[in-house]
């Protein structure tokens, strides 16, 4: 006995297995430092990334973006939407701390006050209008006494990713910008005292279908796991 099965039984079927498929692969809003980070996170829970500045990701979630879950590098952000109730306010934790890292043309390490030099013509950034790390690179320079004469040469990108991609396409001869971005170019780290904490943070979007599966994706972020995720590419507990 054979079994028919009409075109539409067919059709239903496969868009209902899509619809469970898509409803277990949660969407992940993530600073853009996190780039690198991600097979390795993907690894432990079905995820799509966009992946893109704080503030731009914040300002989607608050007009409704159907994300999941958002990994700010900027504590604010988070904490604003949770205000707002846009974040399930219990849901929110920082999850880890950012470095700064500084890589030059010629890839050799240099002291830090070379930026000053006239040879250094152009110094990548991430925007301190718009990224945490833009921020704490100026507040880095400014204890080392080099912003004014850093700031008339510097090049600023949205976010850490830009900041990196205008120095890799040869606009710029040295960058600051995170550390884990530059993981695989050994980097020189700026002292975390030399700035405020980077300190950065999730939450579950309120709107989200995916309460659950978010928590449990949040809950693995900060188990030994997780973090030590987070540290092979160059991040600090959120505790410390």
């Amino acid at each position: 006995m054979s079994l028919r099965l009409s075109s539409s039984f067919i059709v239903g079927f496969f868009l209902s297995l899509a619809t469970c498929v898509a409803q277990h692969t949660l969407m992940i809003a993530a600073a853009a430092d996190l780039t690198a980070l991600e097979p390795e996170l993907a690894r432990h829970a079905s995820l799509r990334f966009v992946t893109g500045a704080s503030a731009t990701l914040a300002q989607q979630i608050e007009n409704g973006a159907p994300y999941d879950v958002f990994l700010s590098a900027n504590a604010r952000f988070v904490d604003d939407l949770a205000s707002k109730r846009k974040i399930e306010p219990n849901s929110v934790k920082a999850y880890a701390i950012g470095r700064v890292g500084v890589l030059w043309r010629d890839g050799k390490p240099h002291r830090i006050r070379d930026l000053a030099q006239n040879w250094v013509r152009f110094v990548a950034l991430p925007n301190p209008q718009l990224a945490p790390y833009g921020v704490a690179a100026q507040q880095a320079l400014e204890h080392a006494g080099l912003w004014e004469f850093v700031r008339q040469k510097a090049v600023y990108g949205e976010n850490v990713r830009q900041a990196l991609q205008l120095f890799e396409s040869g606009n710029a001869d040295a960058v600051l910008t995170s550390a884990a971005l530059l993981q695989d170019k050994n980097p020189q780290v700026i002292p975390p005292d030399w700035h405020q904490p980077i300190i950065q943070k999730a939450g579950i979007v309120s709107a989200s279908p995916n309460q659950a599966e978010a928590q449990k994706f949040l809950d693995f972020l900060l188990s030994p796991a997780g973090q030590a995720i987070f540290a092979k590419f160059g991040f600090s507990p959120p505790n410390q």
